[in-house]
């Protein structure tokens, strides 16, 4: 689901920049989506059009749709208790892009009904679970006159319905989401303000949404992308970057202990560039934060992080590729249990990626890849999760590019059956020293204007 403001460059950096706010000025040149497919298929072959039954102890494809011929997922997420899932994203409604927003019911993905303000293009990257009658989406809309505003969406077992959101600024967006409960549900993301890209977070209480003040460091953009609700505490954990004044990005850890938001020294995979871009945990002292990051010679690496209830280090994970590997979502379910996804370039072409922590180290999973891996084929995972006793699946967009075609709808699903041999054994990366983020002031909280409803 490429547009306009998509950017293949090699800077990665996941900014959002005025009007165009192309949100992850990377997705690392990740955005498209898989709509089917079967194992065995060429990688221009026919569609998987019913429910499939993937095989356990391998990575498989599930068939999902794709409206109108182009979009792709950004996030999925489980419902608690059940074999649930809802995914997000967008798709190309032929003069606009609109919101996307898949369920899966323990048999098939299928499209659910979501609104959408008239004139407008529409970007859904986070959503969450409370119960089956109480899931939220989050992101963004650009309506045709200029400017970004939050984007909230809420289904009540029946619907789905817009909530009206705080926007403190004209240009003003929201990545990720997550839910403690009904009444303790969080979103994170950014507004620009005079002095540039700010962290906004914001908090639903049961009955409204309302910023909270939240940390910026130093005086350039800062802006988050994940947040995670520790479960059975009051801490909160949301993770992005802030640009340092040498005009690199470093790290970005915040947390709440119940009362207030305050940074968190966090460490740097390099002295260049520095993402976090997703976060999950199970515990006090147990947190899990990845992104990647870029070295002296240029090459792009994953940056996986453990919080152990004192300090974030960084944990080595496999460099699979030779220019780019970035991990882009995590979802733990126990300190020996954790799955991670994102992409890396392979000889010619941008192939999934899902690692596995067993407690000890991150071991690669065979993923599959339905553009192929021809030269400019593009297959990408934005995120991950987990269903207890279940399985694991992951979402993104995949995309043919010899010759071009609409980016299309990716679901996989692993079925940890069997003792599955994780492949490929790359060599770890080699632990990166810290770099300590400093202090900062709080931002004040911004005085919100309500976002219409649809």
């Amino acid at each position: 689901m490429k547009s306009a403001c998509w950017s293949d460059d090699v800077d990665f950096s996941w900014e959002t920049h005025d009007s165009a706010i192309c949100m992850n000025r990377v997705r690392l040149v990740l955005v498209c989506a898989l709509v089917c497919f079967l194992l065995t298929a060429p990688a221009h072959g026919q569609r998987l059009r019913k429910p499939h039954t993937p095989n356990c102890g391998t990575w498989d494809v599930v068939y999902s749709p794709t409206p109108n011929g182009s979009g792709s997922l950004s996030g999925v997420a489980s419902v608690p208790g059940t074999v649930e899932l809802w995914s997000v994203g967008n798709y190309n409604g032929n003069f606009h892009w609109l919101t996307l927003i898949e369920h899966w019911d323990g048999t098939s993905w299928q499209v659910i009904a979501s609104p959408n303000y008239p004139n407008a293009n529409h970007f859904l990257y986070g959503v969450a679970a409370v119960a089956p009658n109480d899931v939220w989406a989050v992101g963004r809309y650009e309506p045709d006159a200029g400017g970004t505003s939050t984007l909230i969406l809420h289904w009540d077992g029946t619907n789905w319905s817009t909530v009206p959101s705080p926007n403190p600024a004209t240009y003003s967006g929201l990545y990720a989401v997550a839910a403690g409960s009904a009444t303790d549900v969080w979103a994170v993301g950014y507004y620009y303000s005079k002095s540039g890209q700010r962290t906004l977070i914001e908090h639903w209480d049961g009955t409204s949404w309302s910023i909270i003040a939240s940390p910026n460091v130093g005086t350039h953009d800062n802006l988050l992308r994940g947040v995670a609700v520790v479960p059975n505490s009051q801490t909160v954990w949301a993770v992005g970057y802030y640009y340092r004044n040498d005009g690199n990005p470093s790290t970005l850890v915040q947390r709440w202990n119940g009362s207030a938001w305050s940074v968190v020294a966090s460490p740097d995979g390099s002295t260049r560039e520095n993402y976090l871009t997703g976060v999950s945990s199970t515990g006090p002292n147990d947190a899990w934060a990845v992104g990647y990051y870029n070295n002296p010679n240029g090459l792009y690496l994953p940056l996986t992080e453990h919080w152990d209830g004192n300090t974030w280090q960084v944990v080595p994970s496999p460099d699979l590729s030779s220019s780019l590997t970035a991990v882009t979502a995590v979802s733990s379910l126990s300190p020996s249990d954790v799955w991670a996804v994102g992409t890396y370039y392979g000889p010619g072409a941008q192939l999934t990626l899902a690692q596995h922590w067993n407690g000890t180290s991150w071991q690669v999973f065979s993923t599959p890849n339905p553009a192929g891996t021809d030269f400019g084929a593009i297959n990408a995972f934005d995120s991950v999760a987990i269903v207890p006793g279940v399985g694991v699946w992951a979402a993104g967009y995949y995309e043919f590019t010899q010759p071009a075609k609409p980016s299309q709808t990716l679901s996989a699903f692993y079925c940890p059956v069997g003792s599955p041999t994780p492949t490929p054994t790359p060599t770890p990366t080699p632990t990166a020293t810290a770099t300590v983020t400093p202090s900062s002031t709080p931002t004040a909280t911004q005085t919100a204007t309500l976002s219409a409803t649809v």
